[in-house]
């Protein structure tokens, strides 16, 4: 083997060392960082689980038992004989009474008072009235402690529930953390000196995608082209047809009205694809024409063509220098979007100047979208929420955008505050007049 193949062995030795090391490195501070945020959202929830339900149940010992079985005066006798204590026992719970005046009431508690066992915050909340919890050990055992006051003058109860059982569930949780930490990590590992392997054939990967991309476009293309004789021929016959309509039967009349729908959308559904394959061609860039556009009679012969009821607004007088062909095809995809889903309802053109650059709106007072779907909507063969109806392809916003792509523009779209959609076009224009 000569010098040079032996360093280049080298070479690609060192990098896939380092590569395996990287993807180690990374999996392991992914699995890491994780199981730690597993561990703390799961310990908050079952201690704050374990909070919610000790509280409530100490806001229903003292202010529904204790305030039925004790007087206004009570003493360590009292606790007994009402029965509480028992209670609260059955229910898993310790209590300890603070009944003032030095007096005081423990059930199985190996503590001299509450006091001692909690912090001083809590027996000021205590004495202020106010429901106090906190996490405590006693004699090596996790413990909740919650308390609150009698109304209106006590006495103090401090409620003492054993939750080790929670410390013993976190602890077999960090174990489990803990050994899929180390799985991840030498799965990373494997996982690493795979990728290492494949990292040479990557290229020839995206080689292969590009030109199954390209073959799909051009097999869109080609059945496009192909479909666009024999649609317009039944377009045609349906035509004829329509147009022998009020001598059929109401039956039949219904058949027909169906066909010749259908094949118009066939018809467009074919225009839009060639329209996609066109865009999508290598030199579709350098395709543009620019020419001068008076802005407000440009979107009023657009609206006319396309949704007559539409409301223009637009400043009089204003050119541009812009793509018309393109600029009209995106306006009146937009106008066409807006008919469909519009429901009948008030559309509005708006047309202005920010800077270079012509700002379109085409707003209508449908349902919207929601915002999840905003983005998408762009996507070829979306159609968005159902609650937008309409009959369309799915492609027309996705020509807006290619359209507004070649033409170096932002598309944008964005729910009304008041109810529809709005959709915004902002194309870089060379300005002629701005009267």
């Amino acid at each position: 083997m000569s010098d040079a193949a032996v360093r280049a062995e080298g070479s690609a030795g060192r990098v896939r060392t380092r590569l395996v090391v990287t993807v180690v490195g990374v999996v392991a501070v992914v699995a890491v960082v994780l199981s730690v945020l597993a561990y703390v959202l799961v310990s908050q929830s079952l201690r704050a689980e374990v909070l919610d339900r000790e509280v409530e149940e100490a806001r229903f010992h003292v202010s529904v038992l204790a305030e039925e079985r004790l007087g206004p005066t009570v003493g360590p006798d009292d606790i007994d004989a009402s029965g509480l204590a028992d209670d609260f026992q059955r229910r898993g719970t310790e209590v300890y009474v603070d009944l003032g005046d030095g007096e005081d009431f423990a059930s199985g508690l190996d503590v001299v008072t509450a006091q001692e066992a909690v912090s001083d915050e809590v027996v000021d909340l205590v004495d202020e009235g106010r429901f106090a919890a906190e996490w405590v050990d006693i004699r090596d055992t996790s413990h909740l402690v919650v308390a609150a006051r009698r109304p209106p003058d006590g006495p103090d109860f401090y409620f003492f529930t054993d939750v080790s059982d929670v410390d013993r569930a976190l602890a077999q949780l960090r174990r489990v953390l803990f050994g899929a930490t180390v799985a991840l990590t030498l799965l990373g590992g494997v996982a690493g000196w795979r990728v290492a392997r494949l990292g040479g054939s990557l290229a020839e990967a995206v080689e292969e995608l590009t030109a199954a991309r390209d073959r799909e476009r051009r097999f869109v293309a080609d059945v496009s082209h192909e479909l666009r004789t024999p649609v317009t021929a039944l377009v045609q016959e349906a035509s004829e047809l329509r147009a022998e309509i009020d001598a059929l039967s109401p039956g039949t009349r219904r058949v027909v009205e169906l066909l010749d729908g259908d094949v118009r959308r066939l018809r467009d559904l074919v225009e839009e694809l060639l329209e996609l394959s066109r865009l999508d061609a290598a030199d579709a860039a350098n395709d543009v024409e620019v020419v001068e556009v008076e802005v407000a009679r440009f979107l009023a012969a657009v609206a006319a063509q396309r949704l007559p009821e539409a409301e223009v607004r637009a400043p009089a007088e204003l050119r541009v220098r812009t793509d018309r062909r393109r600029l009209e095809r995106m306006v009146a995809n937009l106008l066409d979007n807006a008919r469909s889903h519009g429901q009948g309802r008030e559309v509005t053109v708006s047309g202005q100047l920010e800077g270079h650059h012509l700002r379109i709106e085409v707003a209508d007072r449908g349902p919207g979208v929601p915002p999840a779907e905003l983005e998408r909507i762009f996507d070829r063969f979306a159609k968005g929420d159902t609650a937008r109806g309409g009959e369309g392809s799915g492609l027309g916003l996705a020509i807006v955008r290619e359209h507004a792509r070649v033409l170096q523009a932002e598309v944008t779209a964005s729910n009304r505050p008041d109810g529809g959609l709005a959709v915004e076009i902002r194309v870089p224009v060379e300005v002629v007049t701005d009267l």
